[in-house]
């Protein structure tokens, strides 16, 4: 796959995104993300095709080309997936694929997860020390999720849940999910439009996507790939949907959006069940879950407010022209759209209205409008690292199907995609002493009352199986 499907714009949000890496200029990050590699297969492995295709799907959103099969004389880097051989003299990434043939024909989600580390360890080997997260052989054991292989064959019934966010994270658990037997319904909450700098990390999303509702075309494009769950797009954030009430509305909810004020805004919303996935830029992936009532950590504790997040709200309304107290409403206001059409020329005030503060930042720094990037959590991740956030939040769903052991153990993973998921660094977060949920002694007591027996999918065994990288 080439990077021709993207748009100049998301071109430059990677390029954005490798210039904070390397602490290098933009422009220049967006020549050293000019390179092709080719991705070799066994065809007989099953296994390893699978990955192949992930890869150049992931990879495609990001660098010059990833192409299948045969190298040609351009290619930096032959990426080679179980038992295939490398030409002489040229520099190669070799991917072992399972033990002695054990995983051939493994679930696909898996497969997913793999593309993702090895799409890390591509550019790791493209970049080496220039990238500081280390260039050990990773391993990925599939014994460090807590799931038995005859569970991903398994029906997943979520009855009537709700995707908050139909973004980079929310594509990826659903270009995860649709290789397991996820069941029920679906109401997918965005109000947003795809913009074209969207496209290096929404995978479902291509160009003539662009202008259209996240929404609708998330639920369109994904709808044929689940056969048994039914996608109903809502072009609305989830805190102004109609059904909304006092009572507990919220049973399930899977939660991508893409800032921490936003998570706490959610949380408001009681929801019963919560399950989370967010990235801090390209350095990690982190899941929470929660179930209501609980002692431990809701989503206001995990996304408290701190310095990053005030430093990052400063910087963009210098930039835009409007106050601080403004980027907090989140949702730029009629006044405020004018303030910014003052301040950047080009922009139509009315257009302004209602998209979020974070949106039009991002775009603007994608397009060049923009030209300082200080703060790391303006500029967006690579396609890899948002869609490993997607499979880990989409198995994590499967992992506590059954409330059997190890499942309810523990609200929060911290997952690198440049090293091996460690399963011990699960833990389980507390309550974090002045929340503005769970110290509200109103909030609770609605909650109990809401929540007193709360939904149920945890869980499941553990087995090992595993993928090598050397």
């Amino acid at each position: 796959m080439s990077t021709d499907t993207l748009t100049n714009e998301a071109k430059r949000e990677n390029a954005a995104m490798l210039a904070a890496a390397l602490g290098i200029g933009v422009e220049a990050a967006g020549e050293a993300l000019q390179f092709e590699v080719a991705i070799t297969a066994d065809p007989t492995d099953a296994t390893a095709t699978a990955i192949a295709a992930d890869m150049a799907s992931l990879l495609g959103r990001t660098i010059r080309s990833a192409t299948l099969g045969e190298a040609d004389e351009a290619v930096v880097l032959e990426i080679l997936i179980g038992d295939v051989g490398a030409k002489a003299g040229r520099r190669s990434l070799r991917i072992h694929v399972g033990s002695e043939g054990a995983v051939i024909g493994g679930p696909h989600v898996l497969c997913l997860l793999v593309a993702c580390h090895a799409a890390a360890a591509t550019m790791q080997a493209i970049f080496q020390d220039r990238l500081p997260f280390g260039s050990s052989p990773l391993r990925v054991s599939f014994d460090q999720f807590g799931i038995e292989p005859m569970e991903f064959e398994a029906p997943v019934d979520i009855g009537h849940a709700y995707l908050a966010g139909a973004g980079a994270i929310g594509n990826g658990f659903l270009w995860a999910a649709r290789h397991l037997d996820f069941r029920g319904t679906l109401d997918i909450a965005d109000d947003d439009d795809v913009s074209s700098g969207n496209l290096n990390r929404q995978i479902w999303f291509t160009k003539d996507d662009i202008g259209l509702p996240k929404a609708d075309r998330l639920a369109a494009l994904a709808q044929g790939s689940f056969p048994r769950l039914k996608l109903i797009p809502r072009r609305l954030r989830l805190q102004d949907l109609p059904e909304k009430s006092n009572g507990p509305w919220l049973e399930r909810l899977f939660v991508a959006v893409d800032s921490r004020r936003a998570r706490r805004i959610i949380q408001r919303e009681f929801p019963g069940e919560v399950f989370d996935a967010s990235t801090t830029d390209i350095r990690e992936v982190v899941i929470h879950h929660h179930k209501q009532p609980t002692l431990h950590a809701c989503l206001s504790c995990i996304y408290e407010a701190d310095q990053e997040e005030f430093t990052r709200e400063h910087h963009i309304a210098e930039h835009l022209g409007v106050s601080a107290e403004e980027v907090r409403s989140e949702r730029i206001s009629d006044p405020a759209a004018k303030k910014i059409a003052a301040r950047i020329p080009n922009l139509e005030a009315s257009a302004l209205v209602g998209i979020a503060y974070d949106t039009l930042f991002k775009q603007l720094c994608g397009e060049g409008t923009l030209q300082s990037l200080e703060g790391r959590r303006i500029v967006a991740p690579f396609a890899f690292v948002s869609v490993l956030a997607g499979t880990l939040l989409a198995l994590e769903v499967l992992r506590r199907r059954g409330a059997k052991r190890g499942a309810a153990d523990c609200n929060y993973w911290r997952v690198s995609p440049w090293h091996a998921p460690r399963g011990r660094r699960r833990v389980m977060r507390p309550r974090q002493p002045g929340c503005e949920f769970c110290d509200n002694p109103v909030k609770r007591c609605t909650l109990g009352r809401g929540w007193s027996e709360p939904p149920n999918i945890t869980g499941v065994v553990e087995e090992s199986l595993q993928f090598d990288f050397g």
